[in-house]
């Protein structure tokens, strides 16, 4: 009797082997149940997070003066490098194109938040074809194919400048449930030129008198508050005020604005 009871006993050591590999299951299964509920899901047609856009990045191109040739190849350049190396996952990026008359131009012709690009060590949920074909067929190349479509020829007749800075930080900046940094970045010769201010035939502008004048209180942008700023500076006609004046003003302006204007990147040709 002694014996059979000794062959058909259970060893301690199973039964708690038994019960860890259980305990085990059963917690595993209640993460991956808590994981699915609680994974964040992503809008379909702008890509961003259901929390909210980590990040955004507005772009304003001027459609106002010709780009050269030169600067039109910069220009796609620097946009595909800030695509790939400078929105962080989950950023909205907005494209904006200025035109002689901004409210044409209130609507951003792109708007979508970057899906993310490969990191390593991600295999366990995607792999890194799946990665790459969202991010590219469904964030860069439909911006590159939206950009390729922007005349870039066009010679407007004004260049109201102000106007759409104050449009595009709204529109821009307003994204609900938004967080993350305010970056702003234009490409554009930064010449205003409307009725009530011009930049041309100015040679020695300077912001103090631009405050002076009661157009300055039309112009204002409250939503430019904590934008961090970078103008890609193109070339512009003899007449305009020069570079380093240009410059200066717009430093002044988006301080005035709560912004800050970080960098004045020369475009190629100027």
């Amino acid at each position: 009797m002694s014996a059979y009871r000794k062959r058909n006993s259970t060893s301690p050591i199973v039964l708690v082997l038994g019960i860890l590999v259980t305990v085990a299951l059963v917690l595993g299964t209640c993460y991956a149940v808590y994981a699915h509920f609680h994974a964040e899901t992503f809008d379909k047609v702008t890509l961003c997070p259901s929390g909210g856009a980590n990040g955004q990045y507005v772009v304003l191109i001027d459609n106002t003066s010709p780009f050269p040739f030169t600067q039109k190849v910069a220009l796609k350049q620097r946009l595909r490098d800030m695509v790939l190396n400078k929105v962080p996952t989950g950023a909205m990026l907005t494209v904006f194109v200025l035109g002689e008359d901004f409210k044409h131009n209130e609507e951003p012709v792109f708007e979508k938040c970057s899906p993310g690009q490969w990191v390593d060590g991600e295999g366990m949920k995607k792999t890194k074809k799946f990665v790459d074909k969202d991010f590219n067929e469904k964030f860069a190349k439909p911006l590159e194919a939206v950009v390729n479509r922007i005349p870039l020829d066009v010679r407007g007749k004004a260049s109201p400048i102000f106007e759409m800075l104050q449009l595009v930080s709204i529109r821009g900046f307003g994204h609900d449930k938004a967080k993350g940094a305010k970056t702003l970045i234009i490409y554009s010769d930064m010449a205003a030129n409307t009725a009530e201010f011009t930049m041309y035939k100015n040679p020695q502008l300077n912001y103090k008198d631009f405050a002076k004048n009661p157009y300055v209180e039309r112009v204002t942008a409250p939503a430019l508050e904590n934008a961090s700023v970078t103008i890609n500076m193109m070339a512009t006609e003899p007449s305009v005020t020069p570079y380093l004046k240009r410059s200066e003003f717009w430093a002044q302006y988006f301080s005035a604005n709560k912004a800050s204007l970080d960098h004045v990147d020369p475009m190629e040709g100027l």
